[in-house]
């Protein structure tokens, strides 16, 4: 089951927010200040948070799960980050009936070089979950965290298991955008830091040529994380793409 929240349905559209990987809807905590005419949902994906006890299987598997049990019979726009981003991505192809946008922020959208090094990287980062000290100083220097956000941040970071984070990986690492996603009606807005990964920042060029209803945006100075880091901007960005719905 995916465990979940939601605000009072303020009479305004809904807003699905969908977490990255190791993280939980913690880290929506100032998307949710900055969007208070909105319902705002927030899921813990498979494997993450409060759905720790949900076994991780797939993207799609996922996908059917919060259709059908968070989202239900409404329609909503998404807001995704990384594997986030592609659990919203999928929502629109296999359930499109319940999505009015999509705004995502940080995947790749073709396959990945060097899987082979997957397994030496899931075993440096079970050696980084381990090491409270290390998550502390990542998330108060790298993410500049506020104290109580640090305590989330390590509690649902050392939740990932080496068999959720390889499988996972190992299918984000195979995915490829291809014309299957052409019919995906709803607008999509495809966005990262151009401090990003070769591949992400390609997806931000190669989604709209296959998508139609697809643009991207490359946002100037920004990590993976902004949302977290940069939330002010972000939040702005995302206030204007919902508006223009």
């Amino acid at each position: 089951m995916i465990d979940f929240t939601e605000t009072e349905f303020s009479g305004t559209d809904s807003i699905l927010f969908l977490h990255g990987l190791g993280a939980s809807r913690w880290m929506w905590w100032q998307q949710v200040a900055a969007f208070p005419d909105y319902q705002i949902i927030l899921a813990d994906l498979p494997g993450h948070g409060k759905s720790v006890s949900t076994p991780w299987k797939s993207v799609a598997d996922t996908t059917d799960l919060i259709a059908e049990h968070v989202i239900k019979n409404r329609k909503v726009h998404i807001v995704g980050i990384s594997l986030g981003g592609h659990v919203a991505l999928e929502i629109a192809k296999r359930h499109p009936e319940k999505v009015l946008s999509l705004f995502i922020s940080g995947i790749t959208t073709k396959p990945m070089h060097f899987q082979f090094l997957l397994k030496m990287q899931s075993r440096l980062v079970q050696r980084g979950i381990q090491n409270e000290r290390y998550l502390a100083k990542l998330a108060r220097e790298h993410y500049h965290l506020p104290p109580d956000k640090i305590v989330d941040f390590i509690t649902n970071y050392q939740l990932l298991t080496p068999k959720t984070y390889e499988t996972i990986w190992k299918e984000i690492m195979q995915f490829r955008l291809d014309e299957s996603y052409s019919d995906i009606a709803a607008p999509c807005l495809f966005v990262a830091g151009d401090k990003e990964s070769r591949g992400i920042l390609e997806s931000v060029e190669l989604a709209p040529h296959f998508m139609p209803t697809a643009a991207g945006k490359l946002i100037p100075a920004a990590e993976h994380d902004w949302p977290v880091q940069q939330a002010q901007l972000f939040n702005r960005l995302l206030r204007e793409w919902l508006s223009a719905q």
